[in-house]
């Protein structure tokens, strides 16, 4: 399979080369893929996102410009509307989006620069390995989800999720640091709950022992 820049990749997709679909299949589709399922848990709905976007994607080639969005940005903006969609059609509740405010909830002008960013990747670090961090993330606002798996899982940086998001830079900051103050009070929390109980079965094995014998 060909290893094609970005700006190759449009270039050859507009010139409609079936080889260059390929490699955007080989390069996007298991990203995109981890982002709509780590934002909906829905496997169904997320291979349902990927051949949408690529659908979305070889439709709209020919009006996209590299210069005005990059195009790591533009496919994902593309999936985040697919699956704003989709979400919208099967909630009934509206997800408030928490703007750029500090952790009291009080609204900051300019946030600090890349909030929460090393404590996202740490985290984000471990993923693969720690499922109780995918049901946290599940547990964020649909905003907070968005750019915390944008930032950390698919790797974009401010500007791009940015643009992917159609937000301002202290919106994506603010959000990026709510998601990780959130993130690491859910995981806490769970913590707690898991010593406690293997505190509790410590206590109970001598009478499930006892039991045995009777």
């Amino acid at each position: 399979m060909l290893n094609l820049s970005d700006a190759e990749l449009v270039k050859r997709l507009q010139k409609g080369d079936t080889e260059a679909v390929g490699v955007l299949l080989e390069q996007y589709a298991n990203r995109l893929y981890n982002y709509a399922f780590y934002r909906c848990s829905d496997h169904y709905l997320a291979e349902d996102i990927v051949s949408e976007t690529f659908a979305r994607i070889v439709e709209k080639i020919n009006s996209y410009e590299q210069r005005e969005v990059p195009f790591k940005a533009w496919v994902f903006r593309i999936a985040h509307n697919r699956l704003a969609n989709h979400l919208r059609y099967r909630s009934r509740h509206y997800s408030v989006s928490l703007d750029a405010v500090n952790e009291d909830g009080e609204r900051l002008l300019d946030p600090p620069d890349d909030w929460g960013a090393a404590d996202g990747g740490l985290m984000a670090s471990h993923i693969a390995e720690r499922e109780e961090l995918r049901h946290a993330i599940m547990a964020l606002s649909e905003d907070q989800k968005a750019v915390f798996v944008l930032r950390f899982i698919e790797g974009l940086d401010l500007e791009e999720v940015a643009t992917s998001l159609e937000k301002s830079i202290a919106s994506i900051k603010s959000l990026q640091y709510r998601a990780v103050v959130n993130l690491r009070r859910t995981l806490e929390q769970a913590k707690e709950i898991e010593a406690a109980k293997t505190s509790l079965g410590k206590k109970l094995m001598p009478f499930s022992s006892r039991g045995k014998g009777l």
